[in-house]
């Protein structure tokens, strides 16, 4: 029984005072500077490398070395804002630059001490370590994206302890390492030296020295010795580094050069976008809107932390007002930030990382009741468009921050025509396919907010004649001027049409009246005519009448019901067949003119067969006669009819 619990109490103190053999490095491989700042999980072998080592620690030997500066940003002794100053500052430790996730390494055996969040250094793990004569010191790994190991827990050199990361009182990802002397807090922190005292300006300003020497080492030249066992020769080392050369401050560049030639470098390989996903940039006071930064890398998402303190949202805060306002992580190339109005105004933000502001912008906070009823407007147009086509045009108005007035519902009606030019327009701002019928063409389009999409009206203009055309937004009540055009609107003729076509003239005219429209700029004269082209022509031409008939009811109602009979009739017309002349006569004559002549009557040879009244109708009552050469003896009914004699056709019977 005596010898188990001597067993046991062997077992205890062996756990307690795990000795400690050779040191290794705290991160065997590390990210190359220039891939830092993506995550460790996200870079392949061509990203990383072997932690290069501070030969002998002879930091004067690599002061200039811009790869070292940058993975070893701050060395220990030194001020944070040269970083290599060594004997100048009373930084406790050593901050090794690397991607968040980098493997963290324990230096050597010992057991687990601390494995948690601390005030400033974020998470920290802290590990005793027992010389050969029984003494102790102890390592700390502060600023850690992950801790992998718990309190009580024995570790011994090379394993993974955590990932590094930026937390705490961090800028940037890196490895804050300290190697402890003294049993006192751990990390040790100038406590007593440093009470009431601003954390930076005790590193910058060299203050506490003598507690930096007294309590911690140098842990570069400690992991360079090789040799250390014992406390007496920590000792030395501590002595040795009171009296151990400084380097001059104006002999190195200072840790802002450093960081704008890193930050020159990041955006090589990185673009940065702002989002700010608000029409107009227009703010509601009182409402918070969602943004977004886009960081790609390689024109692939980024997923990583931005350099030096990350991206700085510098605005008014009496505005406006940002959250976060500073930002580092970036997640698969995205990261949302919000937006709140605070005070009517226009007011500026400013996004930048270190010195370079990569973007100014401002936004327009506004309150409802001081967007109800618009004083400008701007018109978005062609400069040209063929005669008898539709061409898309927007009107939006604008905010008194002279902002596109997008989302805010505005009160009132207004009216879009034109000054000069005969021209139509309709609505088609809340349309999938935005086509207009003929019989919704308005030569005043009236509109409101409700009519609009999201505040802008998507308006067809058909232009029926060649004057150029002056577009005007009116406030319906006051006819006051909203907007104008910026330049005419010119007309021009299809595609495919000449002036030397035998049926030019009644081409045009057709198109001026709207009964045919162009295909992407095109009427393809000599092109056979086909079933689609057929029933647009004839719908158009019966809407062109009803609206001609102005107030006259009866003949209103005549042509309405042609319609209804158009609409049973179109059902069997094959959109993509060729349509004959004599079908299309019958078509014409059938629908249009609604009463055919029925005699024996017969002048053309072929004025024969189920179309014969057809042809005849219109021989007699339209006196209508081609103008090819087989006019006088034939109708050549069997022939495909162009679409230029189509429109011919249609004209002599208007």
């Amino acid at each position: 029984m005596n010898k188990f619990f001597l067993f046991i109490s062997l077992f205890l103190i062996s756990i307690s005072s795990v000795s400690a053999g050779s040191f290794v490095y705290p991160l065997d491989q590390i990210a190359k500077p220039a891939c830092r700042f993506s995550n460790w999980n996200t870079l392949d072998s061509g990203c990383k490398m072997p932690i290069p080592h501070i030969s002998g620690a002879d930091y004067a030997k690599y002061k200039n070395n811009t790869e070292y500066r940058r993975i070893y940003s701050v060395l220990w002794g030194s001020t944070y804002d040269y970083g290599w100053d060594v004997g100048y500052g009373s930084h406790e430790g050593v901050d090794i630059a690397t991607a968040q996730g980098t493997p963290v390494l324990s230096i050597g055996e010992g057991v687990v001490i601390n494995a948690g969040w601390q005030a400033g250094w974020g998470n920290v793990i802290s590990i005793k370590h027992t010389l050969s004569d029984g003494k102790l010191i102890f390592s700390d790994y502060a600023h850690l994206s992950k801790i992998l190991v718990t309190k009580g827990g024995i570790v011994h050199a090379g394993d993974i302890i955590g990932e590094v990361g930026n937390i705490g009182n961090s800028y940037g990802n890196h490895l804050h390492f300290q190697i402890d002397t003294t049993d006192q807090s751990h990390p040790y922190y100038y406590v007593t030296c440093g009470k009431g005292k601003d954390p930076i300006a005790v590193v910058n300003q060299g203050l506490c020295r003598d507690w930096l020497t007294a309590n911690t080492i140098d842990p570069i030249a400690f992991l360079e010795n090789g040799t250390i066992t014992t406390t007496a020769a920590v000792q030395v080392l501590q002595d040795k580094s009171k009296t151990a050369p400084k380097i001059e401050q104006k002999s190195i560049k200072t840790r802002e050069q450093i960081l704008e030639e890193e930050i020159g470098e990041f955006f090589k390989d990185h673009s940065l976008s702002v989002s700010l996903g608000i029409p107009g940039n227009n703010i509601e006071v009182g409402r918070t809107y969602t943004a977004q930064i886009h960081v790609n890398y390689r024109n692939r998402p980024f997923t990583g932390s931005l350099p030096a303190e990350g991206l700085v949202l510098s605005y008014d805060k009496s505005g406006v007002k940002l959250f976060p306002d500073t930002i580092i992580a970036i997640e698969n190339g995205v990261r949302d930030f919000q937006i709140t109005g605070v005070k009517s105004g226009k007011h500026g933000i400013s996004f930048k990382i270190g010195k370079l502001v990569f973007l100014s912008t401002s936004v327009n906070v506004y309150k409802k009741s001081e967007m109800t009823s618009p004083e400008q407007g701007i018109i978005l147009q062609n400069t040209s468009i063929v005669l008898g086509d539709e061409k898309l045009s927007a009107v939006v108005f604008r905010t008194k921050y002279a902002s596109n007035q997008i989302d805010i519902p505005y009160n009132g009606r207004y009216i879009i025509k034109s000054l000069t030019g005969k021209a139509k327009f309709c609505n088609v701002s809340n349309r999938q396919i935005r086509k207009c019928a003929t019989s919704e063409l308005v030569e005043e389009l009236e509109f409101g907010y409700e009519d609009t999409y999201r505040g802008v009206l998507l308006a067809n203009i058909l232009p029926f004649d060649y004057m150029p055309i002056s577009l005007v937004i009116v406030k319906k009540d006051t006819n006051k001027t909203l907007a104008k055009s910026p330049t005419d609107i010119l007309i021009t003729n299809p595609k495919g049409i000449d002036k030397t076509y035998i049926y030019f003239t009644e081409t045009i005219s057709a198109l001026k009246q709207g009964l045919m429209k162009p295909n992407s700029g095109y009427i393809l004269q000599d092109r056979d005519l086909i079933g689609k082209q057929a029933k647009e022509l004839i719908q158009n031409t019966l809407a062109h009448l009803f609206l001609k008939a102005g107030n006259d009811q009866v003949k209103k109602q005549q042509i309405f019901m042609k319609m209804k009979d158009f609409e049973v009739r179109i059902k069997t017309i094959d959109d993509y067949k060729k349509i004959s002349r004599s079908e299309f006569a019958g078509l014409v004559v059938e629908i249009i003119d609604g009463s055919p002549i029925i005699n024996a009557d017969k002048k053309w040879l072929d004025e024969t067969g189920e179309y014969k009244d057809m042809m005849t109708t219109l021989r007699i009552r339209y006196n209508f006669t081609w103008k090819d050469q087989f006019a006088e003896r034939y109708f050549q009914g069997d022939k495909s009819i162009t679409v230029g004699e189509s429109m011919y056709m249609i004209e002599r019977i208007l």
